[in-house]
């Protein structure tokens, strides 16, 4: 088993491992030969997953990577490890990621080249150590398979999600996310003395050639669509805002899940980009509805 390569955008690294800080501690890392993919499984309490893919070549250069399971590698590691070590690496001149062992342990070792001030190249290596997986183990870890969404919907502008969400985050445990096939969406909140209710409009709605929302026909286009979820696993999914997204997708699907597809790396703000331009990658979380 070995995996080597130059890390020629440590900056993206970093902000994906940013954006999954406040998921869980753990996370595991696959690799392959055309992508890493990070998937973050949370405790059972909370129920939120994330399984994001990235193209290998919009991180890393000489990239190099064998293994007896088809070229791929599977470790579980600490994300607060991955992440300080990452920061190390921001504007160096060279960052070189490995897997060796030290002294028994394996680890991902991140080389880091720098120069100092008064000129003198400086190496720097950290260490994070991580558990490897077997092919076995991996089989039990599946993406989850959710009903086709009733619709899909462009979110608005993260940053104001964000404002919004920390501001009702005091009303209650719990948020209501709606939307309807004209563009429209709200978040709601509410307790035993108030209910606030923040409403977009002008939003794009996503349509397939090939599979349409399965939208309840005898419902109008204006009517909404609910998914209620925990207010803190909304608040994580919103700590994605690290990657700088374009384009993020809603979809919901009613008394089960509600999925957001955020796409690193598009060219554009439309659903033709949102849905094609994967050039870089995407992080899907999966969030499951509480009952009211």
């Amino acid at each position: 088993m070995r995996f080597r390569t130059l890390v020629t955008n440590s900056n993206l690294l970093l902000r994906v491992v940013q954006s999954i800080d406040k998921l869980a501690k753990n996370a595991i890392l696959k690799l392959t030969t055309e992508k890493l993919h990070i998937i973050v499984i949370t405790d059972v309490d909370s129920g939120l997953q994330l399984w994001s893919d990235i193209a290998v070549n919009a991180l890393f250069s000489d990239y190099r990577i064998e293994s007896i399971h088809g070229d791929e590698i599977y470790l579980e590691f600490t994300i607060d490890n991955l992440q300080r070590a990452l920061k190390s690496a921001q504007g160096a001149l060279s960052t070189t990621l490995k897997l060796t062992k030290k002294q028994g342990i394996p680890v991902l070792s991140l080389v880091i080249q720098n120069q100092s001030n008064t000129g003198r190249e400086v190496t720097l290596n950290q260490d994070v150590p991580v558990r490897v997986l077997t092919p076995l183990q991996m089989d039990a870890i599946r993406e989850p398979l959710v009903p086709d969404s009733q619709v899909h919907i462009m979110m608005p502008p993260l940053n104001s999600v964000r404002s919004i969400a920390e501001r009702m985050k005091g009303m209650g445990d719990r948020v209501a996310v709606s939307a309807n096939r004209e563009g429209e969406a709200t978040l709601r909140v509410s307790n035993d003395l108030v209910e606030i209710t923040t409403f977009f409009t002008g939003l794009e709605n996503l349509t397939y050639d090939t599979q349409e929302p399965s939208a309840n026909p005898d419902r109008g286009s204006g009517e909404f669509y609910t998914a209620v979820v925990d207010m803190k696993n909304f608040l994580r999914f919103l700590q994605s805002y690290h990657v700088a997204p374009k384009n993020i997708v809603c979809c919901i699907i009613e008394h089960h899940s509600l999925v957001f597809y955020v796409y690193i790396g598009s060219t554009g703000y439309g659903a033709v980009s949102a849905l094609n331009d994967q050039t870089c990658g995407s992080l899907t979380y999966f969030i499951p509805v509480r009952q009211v």
